[in-house]
């Protein structure tokens, strides 16, 4: 198995996993394993804090409830502006489509989506410091950093780029 990303929380780092018998195999030394950051000192205290933030069992509470204020509450400003919208996946990692189809895979959702509309709200986002991903194809990502008023900031700039996207 291997790991990145997550695991540093932004720090460059990678980890691998696997049978002992086969891990033994890289230390000593029959097989030669290194990379850029092998043993970096930074990387490794992130990785280390990461872990013990994880296992705590207070981020994922956290991370649910700041994406679940910030799914609520596109949906309301959908809502009171007439914009029909779906909204997938898990409170910390959910795509938003303007649509009033439930598309079935990949290809319905690009086809069914107004993706002109995304790329109006989120380009606003974006110039006013809330930084999904510009056109809107990809999901929300939330992290532990994120507290409940960076949801709400990221409301307030949604519904004044919908509000200016529709204008």
């Amino acid at each position: 198995s291997t790991y990145a990303k997550a695991l540093g929380n932004g720090f460059p780092i990678a980890a691998i996993g696997g049978r002992k018998e086969m891990l033994l195999k890289l230390a000593p030394g029959q097989v030669f394993h290194g990379g850029t950051y092998s043993g970096n000192a930074s990387s490794t205290a992130a990785a280390d804090a990461t872990l013990e933030l994880i296992q705590s069992g207070e981020v994922f509470g956290k991370i649910r409830r700041v994406g679940r204020i910030i799914q609520d509450g596109v949906r309301e400003i959908c809502s009171r502006h007439g914009v029909a919208v779906r909204i997938n996946g898990a409170p910390g990692m959910f795509g938003v489509c303007f649509t009033d189809q439930q598309p079935k895979d990949w290809r319905e959702l690009l086809a069914q989506g107004n993706w002109d509309l995304s790329e109006k709200v989120y380009a606003y986002m974006v110039a006013h410091g809330v930084m999904p991903e510009p056109r809107g194809l990809e999901p929300f990502f939330l992290s532990a950093s994120h507290s409940a008023s960076d949801a709400e900031e990221t409301l307030q700039r949604f519904e004044e780029g919908l509000t200016l996207a529709l204008a």
